[in-house]
């Protein structure tokens, strides 16, 4: 008799276990479509394809750091200059592309060796 009730509560106890396992998976599922939720918003969206120096800065510090790179590098100024006297629209905004991930390079290059300093 007592190996019965012995039986039981152990079943009593598996089952429990069981009930407390699926609340946890529960409750972690909930979490998980939260924070997927979170980072399917645009914002989060934006700040995952860009690098995260470039995440942080604010507006001011982009127009601060455009202005040191077209005093820095004139060829810049001409070369977005002449991109933009194009005739063809279409032509244009391909040559505007083009000028915009060149630029783009050349800043996170030049980022990049201010982070490592002067060791290299």
């Amino acid at each position: 008799m007592a190996k019965k009730a012995s039986a039981a509560r152990m079943r009593e106890v598996k089952i429990e276990l069981l009930r407390a396992r699926a609340a946890i998976e529960r409750q972690t599922l909930h979490n998980s479509l939260h924070h997927l939720g979170q980072d399917l918003q645009p914002r989060a969206l934006l700040r995952s394809l860009l690098p995260a120096a470039v995440s942080r800065k604010r507006p001011t510090d982009w127009l601060f750091q455009g202005v040191g790179l077209m005093r820095r590098y004139p060829v810049i100024v001409s070369t977005a200059s002449a991109l933009l006297s194009g005739v063809r629209k279409r032509h244009r905004l391909l040559r505007l592309g083009a000028g915009l991930l060149l630029s783009w390079q050349v800043a996170r290059n030049m980022g990049g060796r201010d982070q490592r300093g002067p060791g290299g």
